[in-house]
């Protein structure tokens, strides 16, 4: 393999490997390094694969609108073979819930919608029940603990209509589509090593100038990547970047419940993701299943973990979600036996990743991306190219951020975004 080479890239999940294939596609020399045995076996294969581009800033409406093209058309975006076959797209559009005396509550995010060139509907009533016959409309909110005293008694308000979006829904497999873009890196030049961690970030002159492994190799480069998911924040421990910062991240513990899916619920055509903040939790069609995750309304604690020794067992967080999402589909069958997937998620302060550089010359950060960005991984790559060379061509992105052109779109963002140093934004939940 060489222990030389332009990049090292600490983390072969989803945000990884797009990395590498964009920097392999740009004629640089990449390693992915990674603890777990294959490409997206850590917190990208616990990922509900959600591409919605359902956002409160315009630029990360315009990133998710773009990212979902190259879902649409994902094989042919690769432009490589798999022998094992290729992810899927399911576009089923998204449904997000407006309760009565909160119809204001997206306004923000429909004007980023709109600023970005996305399509979307208002759903009165009438509309949403012809998509959604059997489901109630009742409000139960604000969501609480099923232990607490009036859980799953209706407050006399009710469901008043939807925002819908037509281009958005769900990839099928993430851990797949994760293997895809790593056959799509190799075939560009890319190298991976797995089952090994990194030890320490090597520095020469006040720059990164590479790894050294748990398998007591040194690997040298000029540029170091961390793409460590909810490792992250102990890479840039190694690093001696924390605290140089003005966003942090952390690992947070989260859990997903699959249950079989109301016979009844909606017509096919329906059979949309729905967001309902009223309830507190998000659910998706899965083939025969539902899949119904957190949307962390305040009664749901936030579990921060550390990522080396975490409970990966469901808790009574998997019975909270299920009989919330109860309340809002009164066919649902809730079994006496958890199936699911426990998983951590990399969270910044403000939900909003940090794809950025460091204060340490050719040490970059594409981090804090869990919960949300599973989407914009077709992109990510191309944007993290973006800053890099434009930081190694000598150019300074705190003082003259660098920009992404977005095609499809006909859009360019500002990166400054995604900077480590931007004030934080009031984004409390994974809808960010």
């Amino acid at each position: 393999m060489g222990n030389t080479f332009d990049a090292i890239i600490i983390g072969a999940g989803i945000v990884g490997c797009s990395i590498s294939h964009a920097l392999s596609r740009n004629g640089l020399k990449t390693l992915n390094v990674d603890p777990l045995p294959a490409a997206g076996y850590g917190s990208t294969s616990h990922s509900s694969a959600i591409v919605r581009p359902f956002y409160s800033h315009a630029q990360a409406c315009a990133l998710a609108h773009e990212a979902r093209g190259r879902w649409l058309n994902w094989q042919e975006f690769l432009e490589c073979h798999d022998e094992r076959g290729f992810a899927h797209y399911n576009e089923c559009g998204m449904i997000t819930l407006l309760t009565e005396g909160q119809e204001n509550q997206f306004e923000a995010t429909c004007a980023a919608m709109k600023e970005a060139g996305v399509d979307f509907a208002m759903l009165q009533e009438a509309d949403l029940k012809k998509r959604l016959p059997n489901m109630s409309y009742q409000s139960f909110g604000p969501p609480t603990r099923i232990t607490e005293a009036g859980f799953g008694e209706a407050n006399g308000g009710k469901i008043i209509g939807g925002i819908y979006v037509p281009a958005a829904g769900f990839v099928n497999d993430p851990q797949l589509a994760t293997h895809n873009l790593q056959m799509a890196a190799i075939e560009e030049g890319a190298q991976f090593l797995f089952g090994v961690t990194v030890e320490s970030i090597l520095k020469e002159r006040d720059r990164v100038s590479g790894v050294t492994l748990s398998s007591n190799a040194e690997i040298s480069a000029p540029i170091v990547i961390n793409a460590a998911g909810p490792h992250s924040h102990v890479i840039n421990e190694l690093a001696g970047v924390v605290g140089t910062m003005q966003v942090s991240t952390q690992a947070m513990r989260h859990e997903v419940v699959y249950l079989s899916s109301p016979p009844d619920f909606g017509t096919e055509d329906a059979r949309s993701v729905i967001m309902d903040s009223d309830s507190g939790v998000y659910m998706r069609p899965d083939g025969a299943d539902i899949l119904i995750g957190s949307l962390d309304p305040e009664c749901d604690a936030q579990d921060w973990a550390d990522p080396n020794d975490y409970n990966d067992t469901f808790t009574e967080q998997w019975t909270n979600q299920a009989w919330r999402a109860g309340q809002r589909l009164p066919q649902l069958e809730i079994s006496n036996q958890a199936r699911g997937t426990v998983g951590l998620y990399d969270v910044s302060d403000d939900w909003i990743p940090i794809y950025d550089k460091s204060d340490l010359a050719g040490f970059y950060m594409a981090i804090g991306t869990s919960g949300n960005q599973f989407k914009n991984a077709p992109m990510i790559g191309d944007l993290m190219a973006e800053i890099i060379m434009a930081c190694e061509g000598g150019k300074d992105h705190d003082q003259i951020p660098a920009t992404l052109l977005l095609p499809e779109a006909g859009l360019e963002i500002d990166l400054f975004y995604y900077s480590r140093n931007r004030t934080i934004q009031e984004t409390n939940n994974v809808l960010a």
